[in-house]
């Protein structure tokens, strides 16, 4: 994922969205001598009416990610499966640091738990954030202190795994050690009943067939060009991972909350700051020479997803949505509730 990334439907009840704001407060890091016990879970409270529609039995996922420079909404979770707190950093020691992640966020996050069911994640590195993972993979006993030191925070903070995110690595050597620490990670992930999932661009110079020991693979499909996440595009990346045999369950199509300019610089926008500014209609995806994912393409791409029956929906992310009918989280949880795509 990235660090700086930031029907037609005019019926959309109302959803939940986050505004930016600066960085929380720092929390101490995590390494494998930590004995704290796991956070106490929150008593249920009642679920507020207006956002999302129930969730329904199905198995489709809608995975949104939460920035640790956005505000949590716990709203959300009545729209979400599930949530993935963005990001810790490995450390070349196997340490994991935790120095950008907030206590209050991790409490709210326990509180959509109870709330909506709703499961919750860890990112670890992204964008900017990969600087170490080479040195803690080339070795054995580094990644060993690492899984561990992960796995501990995960039962700390009583989450329901971790999402890995290397950008990236750079040369044979360091993909094979990014296998054997995602195997190694799975391995000691499974018997505890966690969920070990990966986010990955469609252009990896390395086999993607390598990555199917995880449980899940998020598909970046943005950032694809000037026009940089079009839905014949999402269709092109889809289909680069079938190929590659990896299977349809284990797969979550990424979709973006920001614009970009399609010209150099190509600077992003926020959904929210588009809407505010241009109020385009539902069919529009460019504004200003501006590309980005409106209403009816968000839907179109939902329906991609369900139609080619794969595992889910991604977000990038979820603080950059709007707070009314504009809201494209509504829209995917709508659609995906509605059935309303055509085969």
């Amino acid at each position: 994922m990235r660090f700086v990334h930031l029907t037609f439907m005019f019926m959309f009840l109302f959803s939940a969205c986050a505004t930016k704001s600066t960085p929380p407060p720092s929390t101490p890091t995590a390494d494998s001598t930590s004995t704290a016990s796991p956070s106490p879970m929150p008593t249920q409270t009642p679920v507020p009416p207006g956002w999302c529609s129930p969730k329904s039995e199905s198995n489709f996922l809608i995975i949104g990610y939460l920035p640790d420079y956005r505000e949590l909404n716990p709203k959300w979770g009545k729209c979400l499966t599930d949530i993935i707190y963005f990001s810790a950093e490995p450390q070349a020691d196997g340490n994991l640091n935790t120095d950008r992640l907030n206590e209050n966020i991790l409490q709210g996050l326990r509180e959509m738990q109870v709330n909506y069911g709703t499961r919750t994640f860890i990112s670890i590195g992204g964008w900017e954030r990969s600087d170490q993972f080479a040195a803690m993979a080339a070795h054995e006993q580094t990644r060993k202190h690492f899984v561990d030191s992960l796995a501990k925070y995960i039962n700390q903070n009583n989450l329901n795994g971790a999402d890995f995110d290397w950008e990236f690595p750079q040369n044979e050597t360091e993909f094979q050690n990014y296998i054997l620490l995602l195997k190694e990670a799975h391995a000691d992930f499974q018997p505890k009943g966690l969920i070990l999932s990966v986010a990955l661009s469609p252009d990896s110079e390395f086999p993607l067939t390598d990555f199917s020991v995880v449980d899940r693979i998020h598909i970046m499909s943005y950032d694809r060009g000037p026009q940089h996440s079009t839905y014949e595009q999402a269709v092109q990346d889809l289909q680069t991972f079938l190929d590659a045999g990896l299977p349809r369950e284990k797969l979550i199509l990424g979709v973006p909350f920001y614009g970009r300019e399609m010209a150099s610089p190509h600077n992003e926008s926020t959904y929210a700051e588009i809407i505010e500014q241009y109020h385009p209609s539902p069919t529009m995806d460019k504004v200003n020479g501006i590309y980005f994912n409106g209403l009816a393409t968000i839907q179109k791409k939902t329906c991609l997803a369900l139609n080619e029956n794969i595992g889910g929906i991604m977000i990038w992310e979820l603080g950059q949505d709007t707070t009314d009918n504009t809201s494209l989280l509504q829209a995917i949880q709508r659609t995906t509730q509605n059935g309303e795509c055509e085969n």
